[in-house]
């Protein structure tokens, strides 16, 4: 327990010094920007399997493929500050429980808390906010469709290739997240999903 709030007093302390150096003071776009690009999409859950109803309940767990899929950005920093806000928008296509390829769509609104940048052109960052996520039915009519809600936050890293009145930055970013699909779909009473989705593109700022 001491070596855990040890941890987290170190944690606090670097963050706190992140926020308060002036040479570290990180602006983001300062403005509007876009991006898009890759994401791949990682989802864990224990919880079991529904046998295409309502109330059969199955000893597998369920599982979901890697896949791939695409991701699309639009958002504003706010100019002179560390602050920002995205609206992300995700699709990702993948196997479901090893029989069917499904699709995946999510979107939300996140807040943008600048920690630091350098003049190479590194700027590091955490995002983080609600959104909602939607789980068409597969090919195989088995009940799996849900919709459901998603709450996280995660690290997310920039290298700004241009800094003029145009900006532009290689982004990855992790949120890591839970995902709560809501009903008797994927399983009994809800399911419950730890989902880190990584997100890589580029983006213009304005």
């Amino acid at each position: 327990m001491k070596k855990r709030c040890r941890a987290f007093t170190i944690l606090l302390a670097v963050l706190f010094c992140l926020l308060m150096s002036r040479s570290t003071l990180a602006r983001g776009h300062d403005g509007f920007f876009f991006g898009g690009g890759y994401q791949q999409l990682f989802m864990y859950t224990p919880e079991h399997q529904l046998s295409g109803s309502a109330q059969q309940v199955n000893t597998d767990r369920i599982f979901f493929g890697p896949g791939f899929g695409a991701n699309l950005l639009v958002g504003y920093d706010f100019e002179d500050t560390r602050w920002g806000i995205q609206m992300p928008f995700e699709y990702s296509y993948f196997k479901l429980n090893h029989v069917e390829w499904v699709n995946y769509i999510g979107g939300g609104v996140e807040a943008i808390l600048h920690l630091a940048s350098w003049e190479s052109g590194w700027d590091i960052s955490l995002v983080g906010g609600p959104g909602a996520a939607v789980l068409p039915e597969g090919s195989v009519k088995n009940n799996s469709g849900a919709v459901g809600m998603t709450i996280g936050a995660g690290p997310a890293f920039n290298y700004f290739f241009a800094r003029g009145a145009t900006k532009g930055s290689v982004y990855v970013q992790m949120p890591i997240r839970a995902v709560i699909f809501f009903g008797n779909n994927l399983s009994k009473n809800r399911t419950t999903v730890l989902s880190i989705p990584i997100r890589i593109g580029i983006s213009v700022g304005f």
